[in-house]
């Protein structure tokens, strides 16, 4: 029988090393991309030599294993095109469940908001045990990229978003957490329904013996549960679970676990604030403890664990005043974590950036109204903010992020912290929110020590 050939659809990471991959392994692979040769140079310098490539549009061979860049959406007609023409439509994800060490056992992470950070910190839980690890998916490296490095005594910890599940049904995990669901992505599913369909598509791959765990206190989570034969494991800051972890009466993380207690770590010996960093706390050790991981190995992780960049990330104090870098929150429900990790702190929020079709009234104004002392929006969306927060908190409007932060500076004077969560992509002025928060710092950074009178 002859071995199957494949096209790969999409030259941005993860098609790289889907098609690297793949011809590594001695597949006849036809990589291809809508952008030119000359905007993909930098990328196709990165394939395998033996990777046919064609750009300016995405080709298909008919007959081919089409593999198919999560940057595509559902509705496209090339995916439909793809369907009609290949013998199978996959993601890169499903193709490294095929081509990984059948030994290796992958623990994952999906939900709108946390992912980064809880998978990282189990990653931290897991090379606190001993066992060699690898960390990556969504979150920058694709799983592809790890196939010639992974031994069988290897545990992988991935980020999983929406995008890769729509084309990766079979994608199999042991244990995974799904920390948060909230209106996300809509651009790219058309409806939130949809959107949630992606998600729990990563629940349907469970099989017997392998563990669910799921945030209680989300009202659309706390209704899903692991398939029959699976487990469900539950986290939660506001109640008591018969199976996972809660907050004793102490406000300490416990784990829970066949009417046994164990305390791991009270929140305020986690070096990350805010209570959903409690949550990622506690999806992330649920998952590691789920797995098998030693308690000690969790406990040191927990207490360890620094953070991830642009993630409610501190940059610098001046003048009494701290700076936070929060440039991942893409979106208004990001965006509360921020909003609510400073209790007490005089808040000038800088908010704005591209539309993504989120909804700003509602549940964000009204965080933004009770927790911030001033507000400066920016960018694309900066008057539909104003808009949306009225009379509720005073706020300044300004076309970029470089006024913005001069005008936030002058607003938090001697006291409190500037904080950079947007609630919006980074779209309209930057590459993508990794450049929106480097700028940002480096403009942090930039700001000298002077006498600032308190604004009116």
């Amino acid at each position: 029988m002859a071995a199957p050939r494949y096209s790969v659809l999409g030259l941005a990471k993860s098609g790289i090393a889907a098609a690297n991959a793949l011809a590594a392994r001695g597949f006849d692979v036809l990589a291809s991309d809508t952008r030119s040769e000359r905007e993909l140079a930098e990328h196709i310098g990165r394939l395998d030599p033996k990777v046919e490539v064609s750009t300016g549009m995405n080709v298909i061979r008919p007959g081919d294993i089409v593999v198919a860049s999560p940057g595509i959406k559902p509705s496209a007609p090339i995916l439909a095109e793809a369907r009609r023409l290949g013998t199978e439509l996959i993601g890169e994800i499903a193709l490294f469940h095929r081509l990984k060490p059948p030994r290796v056992p992958v623990l994952s992470v999906t939900g709108t908001d946390g992912k980064s950070t809880t998978t990282v910190w189990l990653g931290e839980m897991v090379r606190a045990s001993g066992r060699p690890v690898w960390v990556g998916g969504n979150l920058g490296t694709p799983l592809c990229q790890a196939l010639d490095t992974l031994t069988d005594e290897h545990v992988v910890v991935a980020e999983i978003s929406c995008f890769q599940l729509s084309t990766s049904p079979e994608f199999k995990t042991i244990a995974c957490t799904v920390t948060n669901l909230a209106e996300d992505h809509l651009d790219y599913y058309g409806s939130f329904e949809a959107y949630v369909a992606a998600k729990r598509l990563l629940l349907a791959a469970l099989g017997p013996g392998d563990t669910a765990v799921l945030n209680a206190d989300d009202p659309l989570l706390a209704e899903w549960a692991a398939p029959p034969g699976a487990k469900t494991v539950r986290f939660s800051r506001r109640q008591p679970v018969t199976e996972g972890l809660h907050l004793d009466g102490d406000g300490a993380i416990v784990w829970v676990r066949s009417g046994h207690t164990t305390r791991l770590a009270h929140p305020t010996e986690l070096r990350i604030p805010g209570a959903h960093n409690v949550e990622n706390a506690m999806a992330a050790a649920g998952v590691a403890l789920s797995f098998g991981i030693p308690i000690d190995a969790v406990r040191t992780a927990l207490r360890s664990f620094g953070g991830l960049e642009h993630r409610i990330e501190f940059v610098r104090e001046l003048d009494g005043v701290r700076y936070f870098n929060d440039s991942k929150a893409t979106n208004p429900h990001a965006s509360e974590a921020a909003l609510t990790a400073f209790p007490g702190e005089r808040l000038v929020l800088l908010a704005g950036g591209s539309e993504k079709g989120s909804t700003f009234e509602g549940r964000w104004v009204a965080l933004v109204a009770a927790n911030a002392a001033q507000v400066v929006c920016y960018g694309q969306t900066g008057p539909r903010i104003s808009a949306a927060l009225g009379d509720r908190v005073p706020t300044t409007r300004c076309e970029t992020l470089a006024q913005a932060l001069e005008h936030a500076r002058a607003l938090a004077a001697t006291k409190g912290v500037v904080v950079l969560s947007p609630a919006c992509a980074s779209y309209d002025q930057f590459q993508h929110y990794e450049d929106r928060g480097w700028q940002f710092k480096a403009m942090v950074h930039a700001l000298a020590s002077a006498s600032v009178e308190p604004a009116a």
